[in-house]
């Protein structure tokens, strides 16, 4: 079989018995057979001639230099000096871009192109036009698209809703939550957060949403993962019976229902570096996570230019009874005796 085609420059024994330099056209390379069998056909198409006389023949160069052919059976050969140590460097391995392009493991087309110019040995025949698509490199290199074009968003609030559940959660929390549910206004970015001993208590955390936003307006619409906690009879009977529209995002696409994605980060963020700051356990998480939340609706906007509780109330929000999660704090006692101490030491955890 023949491993490369092209131009080849060797050493060829002449009727003197001198070896002379010599470039043959369009050579084939055939490491499995060592001799270096001779083209008439090929030689007189290049201008050569070939004498034959009996059992002899010459082969006579264009400048008329002679060399000497050999006869074996039914081939002729040229007495070739070390052909094969010259080949390696000297002959161009000639494939379409095509060829090229599964030799090289699927380069991209475009550096396939590029490599000509910096290597020895490769030479691209039949045009330089890229192939239709590769199969196997749709099979192989196949990645999932995302649209990064920009939603529009939500002009009043609660038209559209982001929710999304977390959990379960280690370690359970003083109260025996597990698992914690969000929901993200899309247009204020107002965030409700509610905890949940089992997946089953979606409905019920929904229900206490709708009606803890029922004074800000009306929800429209829900958006969310394909969770079975979102997908159960239950839950949809829910929204049917508030006339609220469920949108789910695709199957492995967690990026669709991004915003409530991003919303857990950033209040489990916050959370922990509260429950660092006051050194209190992490069955903690809970009043961390819910301080986070009441804070996060009362930080600043860039899109708003405002703080989401104003977004969503139309009032400013007031910071004058902020005080530092986890400090020291007295809670008055009720029952108490009169030599009784009038309060309780405690650990501000509230918001």
């Amino acid at each position: 079989m023949a491993l490369a085609k092209g131009d080849v420059t060797v050493r060829i024994k002449d009727s003197h018995g001198q070896y002379i330099n010599a470039t043959l056209k369009d050579a084939l390379y055939v490491p499995s057979f060592p001799p270096s069998i001779f083209s008439v056909q090929a030689a007189t198409t290049k201008g050569s001639r070939v004498i034959f006389e009996h059992e002899n023949a010459q082969l006579v160069y264009g400048d008329g230099t002679v060399f000497d052919i050999q006869k074996h059976g039914k081939f002729y050969y040229l007495d070739v000096f070390d052909n094969d140590a010259m080949i390696p460097d000297s002959v161009n391995y000639a494939c379409d871009l095509s060829s090229w392009h599964e030799i090289l493991g699927h380069c991209n087309y475009d550096d396939v192109l590029k490599l000509q110019g910096v290597v020895n040995g490769m030479k691209i025949v039949g045009g330089i036009d890229k192939p239709a698509d590769c199969n196997v490199c749709v099979l192989g290199k196949m990645t999932q698209g995302r649209s990064r074009t920009p939603r529009c968003r939500s002009t009043v609030p609660l038209a559209l809703v982001h929710t999304d559940l977390s959990g379960p959660i280690e370690p359970v929390s003083a109260n025996g939550f597990r698992y914690a549910m969000v929901f993200t206004d899309d247009y204020s970015r107002v965030v409700f957060v509610y905890f949940l001993k089992n997946k089953s208590d979606a409905v019920e955390a929904t229900e206490r949403f709708l009606a803890d936003s029922t004074p800000f307006g009306k929800v429209k619409c829900l958006r969310s993962d394909n969770g079975t906690e979102y997908t159960s009879q239950a839950y949809r009977s829910l929204l049917r019976r508030h006339c609220i529209k469920h949108d789910t995002s695709a199957p492995y696409s967690p990026h669709q229902n991004g915003t409530a994605e991003r919303h857990w980060g950033t209040l489990f963020e916050m959370g922990r570096c509260l429950i660092i700051q006051a050194n209190l356990a992490k069955e903690f998480w809970t009043y961390a996570v819910l301080a986070a939340a009441y804070i996060r609706n009362r930080c600043y906007n860039n899109r708003l230019e405002q703080t989401p509780y104003f977004a969503l109330t139309g009032q400013k929000p007031n910071l004058s009874n902020m005080r530092l999660f986890g400090s020291e704090c007295y809670a008055y006692k009720q029952d108490k005796d009169k030599l009784d101490p009038r309060c309780t030491k405690g650990v501000f955890s509230g918001i």
